[in-house]
């Protein structure tokens, strides 16, 4: 894959080296290599606020990816497995490569270099400021490979620019596969311990598992609470699991939608992260305890 030189000229010369207009290639039908883009986890753990601005012109030339809002040092994730590379320039600041298991090459741009949230740029593009992993690392699908920031020319803008290049070549409109990308509740390396502390509403109990609406997530050991678009999460009950009076009836043959949610913390049992896991998929949790919150 050609290195880009900035966000936005690079793929422009991308794109003309592969005789493809901007308008001719945003009108065409998939091609083979954008159908062998496999559904993603989405790129960030937070609260985000993203549209489709690929393709949209800046002073440097055409928007060759998506730009996603999110928190100072929100974290980072592999969008699939693969392998990670570091890279830098001026526009794009502390930027990453992930060479993707099915060939694909996805560019994350714009990652810290702060060491507070005041825009110091006093950090480098290097490991536990810009990114989680070492350079070269293998990863897993939603392990943390960065943190969220603004480096480069997005100074006082915290957002990941996110760029997918299916088997390595120019880029396309990564639009659709994040609409569809599956949303981790959590980013972690597979196999690790970890427990997890749930903020939101309980919305149903019963039938050995309580769903929530969780809206903030805190990942153990060592992490902080972060605000998280809001998604329902199921969990299993264990039977020393210990649910506050007055949330439900979760001895009940069927799981049942209560008359009105109310609001709870929940914490979960600790255990070895799975993919499962990191997708929130249901029941893949085990709730340690759920409390009505204040």
């Amino acid at each position: 894959m050609t290195r880009h030189r900035t966000t936005a000229r690079g793929a422009f010369l991308a794109l003309l080296l592969t005789g493809l207009t901007a308008a001719a290639f945003a009108s065409s039908p998939a091609s083979g290599s954008e159908q062998a883009v496999p559904r993603l986890v989405f790129p960030l753990v937070a609260k985000t606020l993203w549209w489709d601005n690929y393709g949209d012109p800046r002073g440097n030339g055409r928007h060759a990816g998506i730009d996603i809002q999110a928190p100072w040092r929100a974290p980072v994730v592999a969008v699939e497995p693969g392998r990670v590379e570091y890279a830098s320039s001026g526009l794009g600041g502390c930027m990453l490569y992930l060479y993707g298991r099915s060939g694909t090459v996805y560019m994350y741009i714009h990652l810290n270099d702060d060491l507070t949230a005041r825009f110091d740029n006093r950090g480098r593009c290097v490991e536990d400021v810009a990114y989680a992993v070492p350079n070269g690392a293998r990863v897993s699908a939603g392990e943390q490979v960065a943190w969220n920031g603004d480096s480069g020319d997005a100074s006082g803008n915290h957002h990941l620019h996110f760029e997918v290049h299916p088997s390595g070549g120019a880029d396309v409109n990564p639009f659709a596969f994040l609409k569809r990308a599956t949303h981790p509740l959590f980013a972690a390396q597979l196999g690790t311990p970890f427990s997890l502390g749930l903020r939101g509403t309980l919305v149903a109990a019963g039938a050995g598992a309580v769903r929530l609406q969780v809206e903030r997530v805190r990942h153990y050991p060592g992490g902080r609470w972060i605000e998280i678009d809001p998604r329902p999460v199921e969990l299993a009950l264990a039977p020393e699991t210990w649910i506050a009076s007055g949330l439900g009836d979760t001895s009940a043959a069927t799981s049942r939608q209560l008359r009105s949610p109310v609001p709870v913390i929940a914490s979960t049992v600790k255990a070895r992260t799975t993919t499962d896991a990191i997708l929130g998929t249901a029941s893949a949790l085990t709730a340690r305890r759920v409390l009505p919150s204040r």
